[in-house]
């Protein structure tokens, strides 16, 4: 039956109908108004806006003009200080001049962005307030030591983004009734402020939506009393640093939040997050669980917890992770189960969809449990001790395994250790005994093992190591495919260990008085593929793709 179009259109108007129709399927947003398509562009960083012109016409079109400039000063080491100043002063009038030609360009954008990394800071502060009377939207500046102190923050009426490294941030320069309006996003990468310092600055951008804090040597606590638009907040502290001990967040709007502290210092945090209540997001990584959570209902405060990274928080007490919303869980060399009490804790998320797991060893325990709707793989990946590699430590791992009702995806990584070498030519004594022919069958859920060697010089022990390895997951499980990825250096002779080790597979008479027999009998035919990697890429991968009788 032929269509019927009403009177009223024209020939015109449904063909431009049909038009617009077929460009809709391709690009959804074509439907929108350009000045629409155009403000929704404007919220974008500049490292953003140069991909999203090359998506389409329209949205090149519609992405806001904006003018970088970027300047980088030299260090050569063992230089003359006459030499340097003269070089240090050079630079400086270099982006004097520059600010001054580019004045015309800088007008005409929409966002303009200056770059600037400093490895002196001698006659820079004139300089800063040169960059301050720009009305720049976005300002990155990375000093070349921790003792420069900033004179000031840049007010322009139009900032929105802020990144500094190094340097120093004195409380005084928020003394004033000076409020950063339009300030949405702050990074400190290495810079001395206090935790006050911080509170000050923080409480005057109420508009604030990211703020990211690296390795902030002198800070001891993050307490944001009120920010009410803060979506994003990433606390990270790695190194010989002294511990972040107090951490307090008033944000009802905050939807992520990462907080990593690893030092010497095995301090706990005392951490309240509770009015957080909208937090999707949650990466908690430090040594020793935080004070001020609930052990029995750790997450219970975030009903829109959609996300959760933990480890390994060492704790004495019984930790409950129960969430109707949780769908990612990731545990990492958690610690949460190292206590005195015979119960265990409990992993209860019914509508958890991915769960990955990273240690030493694994206990079926950590696994969440009634999520076979929802849940198909588990992924385990484990970093055992070298030494620790023996017939029991794979029993043990088999036996936890079989407990386990999903598909798993089993990954190990075996590092070249300084105790390596002590252990001989031959490896470990206990390399030679496989865990061998014992009733229990095969794990039937693992479908693709992963060993990653982080070997770089082939030794004769590490060609005993990767048999042993493989006879091992070999007896546990009949995987479709064993995945090997190492070093370029290692790989032909990894390659010709392992070809050599599956081809004595037809040696029948390896089993030949007993009944249960090795995994050389089941295997078929196998085959290996070469993953195609970068030329520049330090790792080769080599896939074995297994075919056994049923």
């Amino acid at each position: 039956m032929a269509e019927l179009c009403p009177n009223s259109q024209t020939d015109e108007q449904i063909v431009k109908k049909r038009r617009i129709s077929d460009t809709n399927s391709d690009d959804p947003t074509s439907r929108f108004p350009d000045h629409v398509l155009h403000l929704i562009f404007s919220y974008l960083k500049s490292q953003d806006l140069f991909t999203v012109r090359l998506v389409s016409k329209n949205w090149h079109r519609n992405t806001p003009s904006y003018f970088p400039l970027e300047f980088e000063e030299s260090n050569t080491p063992n230089t003359p200080s006459n030499v340097i100043q003269e070089s240090h002063n050079k630079f400086l009038e270099w982006i004097r001049s520059s600010l001054e030609t580019c004045q015309s360009e800088l007008k005409k954008a929409e966002k303009r962005i200056i770059r600037v990394q400093f490895e002196r800071h001698e006659n820079i502060n004139d300089l800063l307030e040169l960059i301050n009377e720009i009305d720049f939207h976005e300002v990155y500046l990375r000093f070349g030591c921790f003792n420069y102190w900033i004179p000031f923050i840049f007010q322009s009426k139009c900032l929105r983004v802020v990144h500094l490294t190094r340097g120093g941030i004195d409380k005084h320069l928020f003394s004033d009734e000076t409020n950063f309006v339009c300030l949405e996003e702050v990074e400190l990468d290495s810079v001395n402020l206090s935790g006050e310092t911080l509170s000050k600055f923080i409480s005057k951008c109420p508009n604030i939506r990211e703020l990211k804090l690296v390795n902030c040597m002198v800070l001891r606590s993050v307490v944001l009393p009120k920010v009410d638009r803060l979506k994003k907040l990433y606390v990270q502290l790695v190194g010989s640093y002294p511990s972040i001990t107090d951490v307090q967040v008033i944000a009802p709007s905050l939807q992520v939040f990462h907080f990593v502290q690893f030092n010497r210092c095995n301090v706990a945090v005392n951490m309240d997050i509770r009015a957080c209540r909208m937090l999707r997001e949650f990466h908690l990584e430090c040594p020793t669980f935080p004070v001020g959570f609930d052990h029995e209902h750790f997450i219970s405060d975030f009903p829109h917890l959609e996300n959760l990274i933990l480890g390994p928080c060492e704790t004495s007490k019984r930790v409950k992770i129960s969430s109707p919303s949780l769908r990612k869980l990731t545990l990492m060399f958690t610690q949460l189960y190292n206590y005195n009490y015979s119960r265990k804790s409990v992993v209860s998320v019914p509508n958890l969809c991915s769960f990955q797991y990273v240690g030493r060893t694994f206990k079926s325990s950590l696994a969440p449990s009634e999520t076979r709707k929802l849940l198909k793989t588990i992924g385990i990946s484990l970093v055992p001790h070298v030494e620790k590699i023996n017939r029991a430590w794979f029993l043990q791992l088999r036996s936890h395994l079989t407990k386990l009702n999903n598909r798993i995806g089993l990954a190990l990584t075996i590092r070249d250790q300084t105790s390596f070498s002590a252990l001989g030519k031959r490896g470990h004594k206990l390399w030679s005994i496989s865990i061998g022919r014992i009733p229990t069958q095969v794990v039937p859920h693992i479908g693709h093992l992963k060993l990653d060697i982080r070997f770089k010089v082939p030794e004769e022990s590490h060609g005993c190591l990767l048999k042993y390895i493989i006879d091992n997951l070999l007896w546990m499980s009949h995987p479709n495919v064993l995945t090997l990825s190492m070093p370029t250096s290692f790989a032909a002779f990894a390659l010709g260990i392992c070809n050599e080790f599956l081809i004595s597979r037809r040696e029948g008479n390896c089993c030949a008085d007993t009944q249960n027999k090795c995994w050389r009998h089941f295997l078929k035919d196998f085959m290996v593929r070469e993953a195609v990697t970068n030329e520049k890429e330090e790792l080769k991968k080599f896939s074995f793709v297994f075919t056994w009788q049923l």
